[in-house]
């Protein structure tokens, strides 16, 4: 066991486990999108970077392991600049359409950026559209302009359903969530993941008929 302190709060968790679950032990919330406890530590989303004492710049919480006697910081101004700079980010290429979306009210997206949201957007270009994907009949990627590419979807499929069907594509603002060569998405298992993304099903994919069981995986 290893002692750290959190926001002032010290919390003894076993070596080796990151901040992340060090906090939840300690009973801080970190704001984050792609960190889920059952899936593998993907890091991309960036939304739970934190202050760790003489750390050089903010960490991605799910993603730094803990060490005896370290201090950290989730509330500290330099942590919240970290996290609006990323939220801000996020929303560059993000439609507004919340008003008419299937999830609003709903999506942890719209959750997160009304506390680390800015109140109007210094982006004047135009937004990035990606265009309708045919995977098949049990899901739809007609909206997949929402994705804010956290990949649980994707571990979902190759570590719980036990199938490549999706992967991510392209790098930076034009990366994409796809099937392999233009498959189909035919594992029945598979399309439960729909569920665990970032934004659950504002994320831009729905199950056909709106098959969805969030009971196989609890909510991150």
């Amino acid at each position: 066991m290893v002692e750290i302190e959190i926001d002032g709060k010290k919390v003894e968790v076993q070596e080796g486990c990151m901040v992340m679950h060090a906090a939840e032990e300690a009973g801080t919330y970190i704001p984050h999108f792609c960190y889920h406890k059952k899936l593998s530590i993907a890091a991309n989303c960036r939304m739970c970077l934190v202050e760790v004492e003489k750390a050089p710049k903010p960490m991605p919480a799910c993603a730094t392991p803990v060490t005896q006697g370290m201090i950290v910081r989730t509330k500290s101004d330099k942590a919240i600049k970290a996290q609006k700079s990323v939220m801000e980010f996020l929303l560059i290429n993000h439609p507004l359409d919340c008003p008419i979306c299937d999830q609003g009210g709903e999506c942890q997206l719209q959750d997160l950026a009304v506390g680390y949201g800015g109140s109007k957007s210094r982006y004047e270009e135009e937004k990035r559209v990606v265009f309708h994907k045919d995977v098949g009949p049990l899901i739809s990627m007609e909206e997949m302009s929402r994705c804010i590419h956290c990949t649980r979807c994707v571990r979902f499929g190759q570590e719980i359903a036990g199938v490549m069907e999706l992967g991510m594509s392209n790098r930076g603002e034009h990366s994409e969530i796809e099937t392999f060569v233009g498959q189909s998405v035919d594992s029945e298992l598979r399309k439960k993941g729909v569920n665990l993304k970032g934004q659950r099903k504002n994320n831009g994919m729905e199950t056909r008929k709106k098959y969805t069981k969030t009971h196989i995986i609890p909510k991150g």
